[in-house]
């Protein structure tokens, strides 16, 4: 222990925090702390142990990492053959030795990979404060999958790798959610199965620190039973983060299938529909659903992915790339597809699309090109204008089933109200060759919503579009 003890000591002194293997006496609400527990390969005298297959675990680094998250980190090298549920007391004795020396149960978080992901969850069971944020690095579905007894409380961040045996903490949730004071899950892709976590990756890292900002620096709000997980696109390799909702019934309701609501341009459209949908559907006035929102390409600006994914047709005079709504259409079809409906109790016949400018092009050339990929199709402000109306000259293909088609604009979406283009005609257009076509499996409806601008007139079209599309009406009202 001695050996162990001395290169913690040295190794805290280059730190941007400190290392320390206990509570240090100075621990005061001026810092933060991270109380890190490791992998059972690292149990024993040796920091840095060699794996056969996944390579040098570097629990220095990792420790070093952390502690550049603006946080002091406390980390005790566990001996051999430790037994978890007596490290987990270690730990809740930590968080209670912290507590008492003022330090706000925020800035205390709980971080542990594998047999260390596993004390990390026994001690949020016993320490049961609302408070305290706990991240389970790939510990869901070995031994704790087992233990019924163990329930996570407080904030839990999950996270896993894709190509590693140990996966989702869903399950495990399951267990008692509304123990949770929030919980998000992120899927990491790295190829390197659970040796993912063995070095301080970014892949891992950089959800850590972008929840703690969340966490620890302002307080938190998060989209309740919400999660992000990534896909990556086979033939680009593009990875796309995928938002995740699911219903407030869906860990009850185990015999339950839901409608799934898929949702262009995500870092700005789901919090607008799960915001408006949280009211109807708990209280019953439109069916529960999961909804789905897709972001952009990781590590792309946002405007430039969109304005590639959701265009059907190369246009010159574009300085962005465009024309890949078909391989984006291919990435939905076979990937998020297959992931949602394989993981998630879903009703592959309720399929609902939304989208909002582009993303309304993008849905309406969906509708007129494939319509059987969705039921219903909500379609806000779409940009039927791109390369010279170019959607309005393409044929509608038969639906072959009953689909919806709700079309929506701004009233004020008119170039003498300060806009580009002229939405409204755009989308009376659009509704019109729908009509048109005169097949009688699709319901189009449009509506001109009241003193709207192209800004303001997608959450009126979210949540108006859904009530047409899964609200329950009553007669007589």
């Amino acid at each position: 222990m001695y050996v162990t003890l001395l290169w913690l000591s040295l190794y805290s002194y280059v730190q941007a925090g400190n290392v320390f293997n206990d509570v240090p006496e100075t621990a005061s609400n001026d810092r933060s702390y991270i109380i890190y527990s490791h992998g059972y390969i690292v149990e024993g005298d040796n920091p840095k142990p060699v794996h056969a297959e996944w390579g040098e675990y570097d629990y220095p680094g990792i420790l070093n990492t952390l502690s550049e998250l603006d946080s002091d980190v406390i980390s005790l090298h566990r001996p051999s053959g430790s037994d978890p549920h007596k490290h987990a007391q270690i730990l809740s004795k930590y968080v209670a030795q912290l507590l008492n020396k003022g330090v706000t149960p925020q800035k205390i978080t709980l971080i542990g990979f594998s047999r260390g992901g596993f004390i990390t969850a026994i001690a949020s069971s016993l320490i049961q404060h609302p408070d305290i944020n706990y991240v389970i690095l790939a510990a869901c579905t070995s031994g704790l999958s087992r233990q019924n007894e163990i329930v996570l409380t407080g904030n839990v961040l999950s996270i896993y790798e894709t190509s590693d045996t140990v996966g989702s903490c869903q399950d495990v949730v399951k267990r008692k959610p509304m123990a949770l004071s929030s919980f998000k899950e992120y899927a990491i892709s790295t190829g390197n199965g659970h040796g993912a976590f063995y070095r301080p990756r970014d892949e891992w890292i950089v959800p850590i620190k972008q929840w703690l900002k969340t966490h620890v620096e302002t307080g938190h709000y998060e989209v309740p039973r919400s999660s992000v997980i990534e896909l990556k696109e086979l033939n680009t390799q593009r990875t796309y983060p995928i938002y995740i909702q699911l219903p407030r019934s869906y860990q009850t309701a185990v015999d339950r299938q839901y409608p799934v609501i898929y949702v262009t341009d995500a870092p700005y459209s789901f919090p607008i529909v799960t915001g408006a949908t949280r009211y109807p559907m708990n209280s019953g006035v439109m069916e529960e659903a999961i909804i789905v929102g897709i972001g952009y390409e990781k590590g792309s600006k946002g405007q430039s992915s969109r304005v590639r994914d959701y265009t059907p047709v190369l246009a010159e005079n574009w300085k962005m790339q465009t024309g890949n709504a078909d391989g984006h259409l291919d990435f939905i079809r076979s990937s998020l597809f297959q992931f949602i409906e394989t993981k998630y109790r879903t009703d592959p016949s309720k399929r609902i699309f939304m989208g909002h400018s582009l993303g309304g092009l993008f849905g309406a050339y969906t509708l007129l090109t494939s319509p059987t990929m969705f039921s219903s199709y909500i379609l806000g402000s779409p940009s039927v204008w791109f390369n010279n109306d170019y959607l309005l000259q393409l044929p509608l293909e038969s639906a072959q089933s009953f689909t919806k088609v709700y079309v929506a604009v701004g009233e004020f979406e008119r170039p003498q109200f300060g806009e580009g283009e002229d939405m409204v005609l755009g989308a009376q257009s659009l509704a019109k060759k729908i009509k048109s076509a005169g097949d009688t499996s699709i319901e189009p409806k449009l509506v001109i919503i009241d003193e709207a601008t192209h800004a303001t007139s997608f959450p009126t079209t979210a949540i108006q579009g859904l009530d047409w599309v899964l609200g329950k009406k009553k007669s007589g009202l």
